[in-house]
């Protein structure tokens, strides 16, 4: 198993910095991480910056595995539906020439006033008509459990079993679990036939948490092996399962972002050891 790192791990240097992509594959290359996810959130100008980050990726000896967008598919208004679905399959070309056919997206928010079962009902258009497009490209989409509307492991299959198509997997987010008061091992028994796509991310409950569950325990990010979501014991289901997809790092700690994601290569190499 070999980790790769998500460019949001860098998030607060990306923008203190103000570096284009390109710049931080540069400094990836530097510190000898050769696996990343890129994301759209950090484009200034994605037309304008495309050849370059992909030029460089290449020149650092660089692969992309997968490419992020922000999609929200939950709207009363048809028009920001499309939005949300054209933000998907506009940027199919985009990843394929940044080398990756692993595509993160989302569900949208589930907001006040609206039915869960009508925001569900347009997630799965939505991804419907996203996937065909997807499997037409030969691409495949990883939908990220996050937020209220498909966080949990039930209703990520849900989502993935209505739209019924190979161009449509789960990103098992092993953070992301904890803040909907399921744990990733529980998750995993229901997603684990659905993984194409691994965000590798520990969160610790501890109070003054900046991130809040649904029952209102607090976390922290801390660096992967050092929190609540038994990472080993993950990495072992995912080897038992055969997984052999892509395990990307997201670090979300406070303090320095580098150091915490050091410490996160460092922890995992201890926790491969058994699989070497």
């Amino acid at each position: 198993m070999e980790l790769s790192l998500s460019m949001y791990s860098m998030h607060r240097t990306v923008r203190e910095k103000g570096w284009s992509a390109a710049d931080w594959l540069r400094f990836c290359g530097a510190e000898g991480w050769n696996k990343v996810e890129l994301l759209a959130h950090f484009w200034k100008d994605a037309a304008a910056e495309l050849d370059e980050t992909a030029e460089t990726a290449k020149a650092c000896g660089i692969e992309v595995v997968s490419y992020a967008v922000s999609n929200n598919l939950v709207s009363p208004d048809p028009r920001e539906r499309e939005a949300g679905l054209r933000k998907i399959t506009d940027d199919i070309p985009l990843a394929q020439k940044l080398g990756t056919n692993v595509i993160r997206v989302f569900s949208g928010n589930w907001i006040d006033g609206i039915e869960y079962r009508d925001a569900l009902e347009w997630v799965v258009d939505g991804l419907k008509e996203a996937a065909e497009r997807a499997e037409a490209a030969g691409v495949t989409l990883c939908l990220e459990n996050h937020g209220k509307l498909a966080g949990r492991g039930e209703q990520v299959k849900e989502i993935i079993d209505r739209v019924d198509s190979p161009s449509l997997r789960s990103t098992f987010d092993t953070g992301n679990f904890l803040l909907v008061d399921e744990h990733p091992l529980e998750a995993a028994k229901t997603l684990l036939p659905y993984v194409g796509h691994v965000h590798f991310k520990d969160f610790k409950e501890q109070p003054g948490g900046r991130y809040k569950s649904l029952s209102g325990r607090t976390y922290e990010g801390v660096p992967a092996g050092e929190g609540d979501t038994d990472l080993p014991q993950t990495l072992r289901l995912l080897a038992d399962a055969g997984y052999r997809g892509r395990l990307v790092l997201e670090y979300e700690g406070l303090g320095s972002d580098v150091e915490g994601i050091r410490q996160s290569y460092r922890n995992f190499e201890r926790m491969t050891a058994a699989y070497a």
